[in-house]
């Protein structure tokens, strides 16, 4: 496998270059991620490449024996070209032109843009497409992050127009799906359809979600551009991927990851100003989502926090054992290569207070101690594990979407998509159980449970194939919010939930937004909530039962006849609605029964240790890895003599793991 680091040779004087790889070597990488950032430097002026510093660097890495990711520098744009091209800037919703001055100041809808992208991935890789060090390329960097993935400019209202000429073909067309009757929002000429900048009340949603996937699609034809212009220049074994973030942009990761060998991700558990790192659930959440966006397939983590992070802020500093920890928890759930962000801290620039594995004196210490740690602990198993089988009897469905729908009228100043998506993967995480993340072109057959939160934006497709799984005797997990919307963004007329009525076996007449400090109860009457009490928050679905049995109520002098959360039986299925935002502890209620009625294999363990499972045709493999800053747990094993996997000790029936602690354990079959 491959570990390495994020080195920017351009930060550092030449004669520091031998020191660094050095001392690369001595802790034990094998691959260097360079150059996203350098186009001024490749050319320095329109038309003049200058590949110098970074031939020299490569030589001298290749020198050292490591191996090279070359990244495309279209991030950060020179300011001779947007001196010459002002038209490439991008403009925010205020109708504010963004200025030079950090970084990805572009807007992917510009042709001049596009041009001068394709020129410089092409000069590169013609330059650099036969280097033997050279094993791949990183096309841009974290593409729409920061803001960036939506500008609404002339370039891009002309676009945006364009875009929706070809989808509707007829303007009378897109009126009737809008509904643009309203407010005599009606329009006669595609020129009259603005992009959504600022107005005195709100958009049109559906014009409001077109717009985000024209955003998405704009972004998959600009790294299509890149692509197709590498693959004419650069060898077959060199492969292309780009590092994701997943924080609901306007992008369509897994359109974008169809033109990539594999796709990467940056992990970032703690950052700028938070006071701790993201929960251990918010953090296997993104791996989900990495190894979803090409159905099952491996992925990259091309930038691993190595120190605390910051740019005005300074985050959390993560802790001794933290670097180890989230770096099994990503090979854990599918990442094939570590790359840590960044190898040494930069003395200048926005990111000075981006710590790496070395602090801006250069001195290894600590940090680099543990990743020396890390790397020696993978020897002899690393390889075997990560090619080893990620098998989920769950599937977690999430579609970008809806999250945009949701981005677009989140109803509760409480509501948050992965907060409430969290909601619904939480209780599954803690009881240990392998899931994925799909979206609806996944075959759910092989599924015993599809929990499906959130579901407000809804696709006519998607329904058909849930109303089949359970029909041939699935179980679905369901959310209030459940059938709100057509895929135009549209309210649906029929009785909520909607098309999902009859397979829920209820309909909603009335719910409530619960804004902050406002809370509801709930009661549980029958099954396995059957005694249980719980506050509840965000919303509630007050549900009327048809053939659905009820498993709690609303304890409310207003609402207490009405359902909060049922069961009904559809078809040889069972699906389960949950209309309100359930405590955690009802919600670990109701998964162990969902869990146990399936026969989906779970395992307890305690509040901030994960365990994952992976096996090959000779090994099972067991990663347990606690989270927990403060105390060591006593982790019950499942059945059989298991192996630590680095150090060759021998457990069986229990483990004790101290506070972030991480070891992962194989037994022969």
């Amino acid at each position: 496998m491959y570990i390495g680091v994020d080195y920017y040779p351009e930060q550092w004087p030449r004669e520091r270059w031998e020191t660094d790889l050095q001392l690369m070597k001595e802790l034990g990488i094998n691959v260097v991620r360079i150059a996203e950032f350098g186009w001024s430097i490749m050319e320095p002026e329109e038309g003049e490449f200058d590949f110098r510093l970074y031939d020299e660097a490569i030589e001298l890495i290749h020198q050292y024996g490591f191996d090279i990711v070359l990244g495309t520098p279209t991030a950060t744009p020179p300011a001779w070209l947007i001196e010459k091209y002002p038209e490439v800037l991008p403009v925010d919703d205020h109708g504010h032109v963004i200025g030079f001055g950090a970084r990805r100041h572009y807007t992917v809808n510009s042709d001049v843009f596009q041009v001068l992208s394709k020129r410089i991935v092409k000069e590169m890789g013609k330059h650099y497409g036969n280097h033997p060090a050279v094993i791949g390329w990183q096309v841009d960097n974290e593409y729409g992050h920061e803001k960036s993935d939506r500008s609404y400019g002339e370039v891009d209202e002309k676009a945006f127009q364009n875009w929706l000429e070809k989808k509707y073909g007829d303007v009378q067309a897109l009126n009737e799906r809008w509904g643009t009757v309203f407010w005599s929002q009606t329009y006669t000429n595609w020129s009259q359809i603005p992009v959504p900048r600022k107005v005195y009340q709100e958009h049109n949603p559906s014009l409001l979600l077109d717009f985000d996937r024209f955003c998405a699609d704009s972004y998959t034809k600009y790294n299509r551009l890149q692509v197709e212009t590498l693959r004419q220049y650069v060898d077959e074994r060199q492969f292309i991927t780009h590092n994701f973030v997943y924080s609901g942009l306007a992008q369509d990761q897994k359109e974008i990851a169809k033109d990539l060998d594999f796709i990467s991700f940056d992990n970032y558990p703690v950052w700028g100003g938070l006071a701790d790192p993201i929960s251990p659930a918010a953090i296997a959440r993104q791996h989900d989502l990495c190894r979803g966006t090409k159905n099952g397939k491996g992925f990259w983590v091309m930038e691993e926090l190595s120190g605390a992070q910051g740019w005005s802020q300074i985050g959390y500093l993560p802790r001794p054992g933290h670097l180890k920890l989230w770096t099994y928890q990503a090979m854990s759930r599918g990442a094939e290569a570590i790359v840590y962000f960044r190898w040494r801290a930069a003395r200048f620039g926005t990111e000075q207070f981006c710590h790496g594995i070395l602090d801006h004196d250069g001195k290894p210490r600590r940090k680099y101690d543990e990743v020396k740690e890390v790397i020696d602990s993978l020897r002899g198993f690393a390889d075997d594990w990560i090619a080893s089988d990620y098998s989920a009897d769950v599937a977690f469905y999430h579609d970008p979407e809806n999250e945009w729908a949701w981005q677009i009228q989140p109803q509760s100043d409480q509501f948050d998509y992965v907060k409430e998506f969290l909601r619904f993967y939480e209780p599954a995480h803690a009881m240990n159980v392998q899931g994925n993340i799909i979206r609806a072109d996944e075959d759910l057959s092989k599924y015993k449970v599809v929990v499906v939160p959130i579901y407000f934006l809804t696709k006519t497709g998607f329904n058909d194939k849930l109303k089949k799984y359970v029909e041939d005797g699935g179980t679905v997990i369901f959310s209030y919010r459940t059938g709100v919307k057509d895929e135009d963004n549209v309210v649906t007329d029929k009785t909520l939930p909607g098309e999902l009525a009859d397979l829920c076996g209820i309909e909603v007449h009335e719910y409530e937004s619960l804004r902050e400090n406002k809370s509801s109860q709930v009661k549980g009457i029958s099954g396995p909530l059957s005694g249980m009490e719980a506050t509840v928050n965000v919303w509630c679905d007050y549900v009327e039962a048809d053939t659905a049995e009820v498993l709690a109520t609303y304890n409310d002098s207003w609402f207490q006849d009405k359902a909060a959360v049922t069961r009904n039986t559809y078809g040889k299925g069972t699906v389960y609605y949950v209309g309100c935002g359930l405590s955690p502890e009802m919600m670990n209620q109701l998964y162990t029964s969902v869990f146990t009625d399936t026969e989906v294999p779970f395992m307890e363990s305690a509040e901030n240790v994960e365990i994952v499972k992976r096996n090959c045709g000779e090994y099972d493999y067991l990663s347990v890895l606690n989270h927990d800053v403060e105390k060591g747990h006593d982790v019950s094993l499942p059945s059989g003599d298991w192996t630590d996997a680095t150090t060759g000790d021998k457990y069986s029936k229990s483990l004790a793991i101290p506070r972030l602690g991480s070891v992962v354990l194989m037994k022969k079959k």
